[in-house]
């Protein structure tokens, strides 16, 4: 049975690299993986006056050849903690070539830099991890051994689904069509203390077709999406959301970093 919204407070964050940054950003994506940029799209047509629009165009995403990342957990947890964070993290190695490892060295200097403290549940988004060195990258706020399996599933394959590159499912034009737009604003304001500016990036603002390379249909179930309640939707009927890697993510993964 799917948790009910209200219950997975607070939801999720991804961090997006101020505007004076955007177009060596760009460059950098580019150079990881020529694929990052759309087709015609022109790094010097990037308007760093467009609040947060690099986030839905540029793709974040590691080389196609596989991705293995160090974790560093800065608040030293428990190391049953520290495997079973991974051991969920991991999920996403069924389909793609993924493999996040505890680093056996000074956590700071980890690929994935991971703590728990206040701010909810956030990622910087895939390759601009790197650009962030010996500062925080991820966080799991409140995560102990007594957090419920379920919020670890829903969780923490979604937040490491950030820092793949993956952005939020529910921002696909399909999905946000759905919304209606005062009615999501005032719930996102009253639940999660966002402005009306946070609301309508965050949920309201769709991305770009071009820069869409996940499945060919928005898949609402997608671990990469919001569960959004039936009070923001023109219909009454609620966004169901992702409480796990869904079959399309699974089968999105293995195309966007193949096994062998």
């Amino acid at each position: 049975m799917k948790n009910s919204f209200a219950s997975q407070v607070p939801v999720c964050i991804p961090k997006l690299p101020p505007p004076e940054k955007w177009k060596e950003l760009a460059v950098q994506a580019k150079a990881v993986r020529p694929d990052n940029l759309p087709p015609g799209f022109n790094i010097e047509d990037i308007d760093p006056t467009e609040h947060g629009r690099l986030a839905l165009v540029i793709r974040l995403r590691w080389p196609k050849t596989g991705v293995r990342l160090s974790v560093g957990f800065l608040d030293n947890p428990e190391p049953a903690l520290r495997r079973k964070i991974l051991a969920y993290a991991n999920m996403w190695n069924r389909t793609g070539n993924i493999q996040f490892v505890e680093t056996r060295s000074y956590a700071a200097s980890a690929d994935v830099r991971l703590a728990r403290g206040e701010g909810g549940y956030w990622s910087w988004l895939g390759i601009d991890i790197l650009n962030h060195p010996g500062q925080q990258t991820m966080n799991l706020q409140g995560f102990t051994l007594n957090t419920p399996d379920s919020e670890f599933e829903r969780v923490v394959p979604h937040e490491f689904g950030h820092t793949l590159g993956f952005p939020h499912e529910h921002l696909r034009a399909q999905i946000v069509e759905r919304l209606d737009f005062e009615r999501t604003i005032a719930y996102f304001m009253r639940t999660q203390g966002w402005s009306r500016e946070d609301v309508i990036f965050q949920v309201l603002t769709p991305l770009e077709e071009s820069s869409i390379f996940g499945t060919a249909r928005p898949d609402e179930e997608s671990i990469m999406a919001y569960q959004i309640p039936g009070e923001c939707t023109k219909s009454g009927r609620p966004i169901l959301g992702g409480v796990t890697i869904s079959d399309s993510d699974y089968a999105f993964v293995a195309r966007e970093y193949p096994k062998p």
